[in-house]
């Protein structure tokens, strides 16, 4: 599809999103996984300042985890549990949000997805209303999480598309 057939405005990453069958389910499994994944971090960088004040070692922890998601989802789109779950977080253009957008959904993920405030549950509503199935953070920073093969399928279909190489 190029722009002229869907218009100059078109957004892949929300045509994308509308058409990610399932997302939900899929977010939510990527998300436990990466609670696993940050968990055993922040454990191993307590262990490994174990002889430092407990603040230390919890400041520590917390940076770690809110690196681990701005750095993977910012420069490649995908954490550990978006890579096994096969989506991807993308700007408007379908390409990685880039550090400042993943900062910010990562920033919101504290309270809506957060294990200890309800699991979850606040994004998993968020992302169930919204038409561009966006959770706060995504709205926030205008990005969308969309199935990986969706993706790829829009690059090989629509080239000339902007944001497309």
């Amino acid at each position: 599809m190029s722009e002229t057939d869907s218009g100059p405005t078109e957004n892949v990453g929300r045509r994308l999103a509308r058409k990610s069958d399932g997302v939900l389910m899929r977010r939510w499994g990527g998300a436990w996984i990466d609670f696993i994944a940050v968990g055993v971090i922040a454990f191993a960088a307590m262990v490994a300042l174990a002889q430092q004040p407990a603040l230390i070692s919890l400041v520590v922890a917390l940076v770690l985890a809110l690196a681990y998601f701005t750095v993977t989802e910012g420069v490649w789109g995908r954490s550990l549990g978006k890579l096994v779950t096969g989506t991807i977080v993308v700007d408007a253009s379908g390409r990685p949000p880039g550090m400042p957008r993943a900062l910010i959904r990562t920033l919101l993920r504290l309270i809506e997805v957060n294990p200890f405030l309800l699991g979850g549950v606040p994004a998993g509503i968020c992302v169930w209303m919204t038409k561009d199935q966006q959770r706060i953070g995504d709205l926030l920073a205008g990005t969308y999480v969309v199935r990986t093969r969706a993706l790829a399928g829009a690059r090989v279909r629509a080239p000339d598309v902007a944001g497309f190489d």
